[in-house]
């Protein structure tokens, strides 16, 4: 027969939830701030690409007419 493990749950007090919620908040705005980062480096590359793409429709050769 197996032993039975017991586990007292003890809630949080004010300070330890204070700090979970203090370092919650940072977390998460250094995380906003990294996703703003990432989508503005990303806006930069995507329009410099985008030219170089039509440029190859244009120049490709249509099938079947001389």
């Amino acid at each position: 027969m197996a032993n039975a493990i017991h586990v007292k749950v003890v809630p949080p007090d004010e300070d330890e939830r204070q700090a979970e919620a203090a370092k919650t908040t940072r977390l998460r705005d250094l995380r906003l701030t990294k996703e703003a980062a990432d989508r503005d480096a990303a806006s930069r590359v995507l329009p410099a690409a985008a030219p170089r793409s039509q440029e190859r429709q244009r120049n490709r050769p249509t099938s079947g007419v001389s």
